[in-house]
């Protein structure tokens, strides 16, 4: 529809139809009032229309409120009740219109339609609810609204309402509530439209705010009428509430309409801050306005003037400082909002990078306690066969906390284990699963379990010091954030697994051979760098054949696995022991000479020799080692040289080994 014009678009509106012949009727009627005999038949002919109007306005917020879930529906709810009050009082001035009789005050009428002003603010109030800086700012326009209108009455009707209060005080105390609710619902209703948020449609606030507007004025401008019982119908009062009601009844439609179908703006962002500016402005100029016109024309209320507008200004000064403590507030949200979606935006990172495990679980639980504005966080990681184990830990002098790291995991982070969902402890000391010894510590804590591809790959929790309540908003946060770490854990832990496969052989754990040369290059390299020596030993599992041959490959894997293990274990941490065939180890021994080198081979041989694996239902000796030795730089300055003649030094040992068993065997 963007190639019709602003008027077609209008008209394509149900809404907006409806006001069109709404508008025709009002001026109809309002056509016909001078027409029809005063009295009754002019009396008849108003209520009529008001009685319309007025049932139209409160089936239009009545629909609007059936057709508006959750929180949203309650100001249509008070919407249709105020319109009903409304069209009750006019009811009843309309029979009192039409018998001919003077209309007491206060009355019946009085009680609906000073209700209908009171129903509008409290409709109004609940727009904002929740927002309770938004609350206060709509007191304080209202505040201010009333002020104004009350001085520029006191200015106005000095004298009539100096000789009323003297003999009807109670009278003439209900007829100055009409001015005081009304415009004070007006100031309500701006302060509701300034406070909505910018996505929500504002139309049908603006229209609310012109039927609320025009009530008022009617109202107002009917206060010496009231103050004197002389009401009448076929005033151009009568326009003005029609017009009213049927802007509340347009605004309702409207509303509808605007949540069906994404409507177009009817004002910009930039128009509605520029009357939010602008009013209090234009409410301080009206305001010296007032003094001035007051002092000139000595009236007798000048002190009741200047007081009313010295309030004013005090309003004015407490919203606009109200303002200051708004936007002071917002720039502190995103600033922390910056800070969230930096710990975001680095573990989104660290799960698209190369990270080790270590270094990222402690970004995750550093980023954490910034996401969550918390003083320590726990990070704790699945274990095979072990449960969970604490893997990273932020602690913070305020919290005491002991560095747990490695240790199995406990507190309130088993019940998010458990349940596999978040757990959040405003009171920690009252949540069963808390650790007693934090209780005097921790105050606040909240705890999330990392699930990656639907596995549970283990858990996070974040501790305070202060009392906490965490918020929705910090626990969507944190569910996101936990989700992303724990897909940056899980990728990590692939790419160390993958890593391990391509370095370590599968079998025994040990290096493999390609891992083997990577690091024999690098130790030659530093060691023609810096002068250095270190030995290569070439070790042969003998037998291993044998027992492939007659226990089978099970038995002899556990033969090779269990003389890497040892090999392990009787090397130094420096030293490095890789698979380098199939029955074949090396052990690179950095900065090591001929002794200690003979030493950990003797050492090796001892524990093999005392080792056994099992078959048959009994234990049996390992197999014996064979191996031989060689040194840079004596025994060559390449990788292929060394190793050639560990190779030969081992073969070496190999035939004095068999010929030691040979001669055994031809002693026996």
């Amino acid at each position: 529809m963007s190639d019709l014009t602003p008027l077609s678009r209008a008209l394509a509106l149900r809404s907006w139809r409806a006001a069109l012949v709404g508008l025709g009727a009002i001026l109809a009627v309002y056509g016909l009032e001078p027409l029809a005999p005063a009295g009754w038949p002019r009396g008849a002919l108003v209520s009529v229309a008001w009685l319309a109007l007025g049932l139209g306005a409160m089936l239009a917020a009545l629909r609007a409120a059936q057709t508006t879930p959750g929180r949203e529906r309650l100001p249509w709810v008070f919407v249709t009740l105020a319109s009903g009050a409304w069209t009750i009082g006019m009811l009843v001035r309309s029979a009192f219109v039409i018998a001919d009789v003077p209309i007491p005050t206060p009355g019946l009428d009085d009680i609906a339609h000073l209700s209908a002003a009171a129903l509008l603010i409290f409709g109004f109030i609940a727009m904002l609810r929740g927002q309770r800086l938004a609350i206060y700012a709509l007191l304080l326009d209202s505040g201010a609204v009333v002020l104004l209108l009350l001085a520029a009455i006191a200015l106005l009707l000095s004298s009539a309402l100096a000789s009323e209060m003297k003999q009807e005080p109670f009278v003439t105390t209900v007829v100055l509530l009409y001015a005081v609710l009304w415009s004070g619902a007006t100031g309500a209703a701006l302060s509701a439209l300034w406070g909505s948020p910018m996505e929500q449609p504002r139309r049908a606030f603006a229209i609310l705010v012109i039927g609320v507007a025009l009530n008022a004025l009617a109202f107002t401008l009917s206060l010496p009428v009231f103050l004197w019982g002389q009401f009448q119908a076929g005033t151009p009062l009568d326009l003005l509430w029609m017009l009213g009601m049927l802007a509340i009844g347009v605004s309702a439609g409207t509303w509808i309409e605007d949540r069906r179908s994404a409507p177009r703006r009817l004002f910009s962002r930039d128009v509605v801050e520029l009357s939010r500016l602008a009013l209090p402005a234009m409410t301080a100029a009206f305001a010296a306005g007032l003094v001035v016109v007051a002092n000139l024309s000595n009236s007798g209320v000048e002190l009741f003037v200047d007081s009313a507008v010295a309030a004013t200004m005090v309003i004015l000064a407490l919203r606009a400082g109200l303002a200051l403590y708004t936007n002071w507030r917002l720039s502190e949200t995103e600033r922390r909002r910056a800070v969230q979606f930096e710990a975001l935006y680095e573990v989104g990172l660290a799960a698209a990078g190369e990270r080790s495990l270590d270094d990222l679980v402690n970004l995750v639980v550093e980023q954490a306690t910034q996401l969550s504005r918390t003083h320590g966080a726990m990070l704790a990681l699945a274990a095979p066969g072990d449960g969970f184990v604490i893997r990273a830990l932020r602690p913070n002098p305020d919290l005491g906390l002991r560095d747990s790291v490695g240790e199995p995991l406990a507190g309130i982070s088993l019940a998010a284990v458990e349940t596999r969902d978040m757990v959040v402890a405003p009171h920690y000391a009252d949540h069963p699963k808390s650790t007693k010894p934090l209780h005097a510590t921790i105050a606040s804590a909240i705890a999330v379990p990392l699930i990656a591809h639907g596995e549970l790959v283990g858990t996070l929790a974040m501790y305070s010091a202060t009392p906490r309540r965490f918020s929705s908003d910090t626990q969507r946060l944190v569910r996101l954030y936990a989700a992303q770490a724990a897909i940056a854990i899980a990728n990590a832990r692939l790419l160390a697994e993958t890593h391990r496969l391509a370095r370590d052989d599968d079998l025994t754990g040990v290096l493999n051979r390609r891992s083997l040369m990577e690091r024999l290059d690098s130790e030659l390299a530093g060691a023609a760098r810096h002068g250095d020596i270190f030995a290569v030993v070439l070790f042969d599992v003998d037998g291993l054949k044998n027992v492939n041959d007659t226990a089978g490959h099970l038995a002899g894997n556990e033969v090779l696995t269990k003389v890497a293990h040892l090999m392990r274990e009787s090397a130094r941490a420096e030293d490095v022991v890789a698979r380098f065939g199939g029955d074949e180890f090396v052990l690179l021994l950095p900065r090591t000479g001929l002794l200690p080198a003979q030493a950990l081979v003797s050492r090796v041989e001892s524990r093999l020799r005392e080792e056994t694996y099992h078959w048959a239902g009994r234990d049996h000796p390992l197999p014996s080692v064979s191996f031989g030795i060689a040194w840079f730089p004596e025994d060559g300055r390449t990788d292929d040289a060394l190793l050639a003649v560990a190779d030969e030094r081992m073969y070496e040992d190999k035939a004095r080994s068999r010929a030691r068993r040979e001669g055994a065997s031809g002693a026996d």
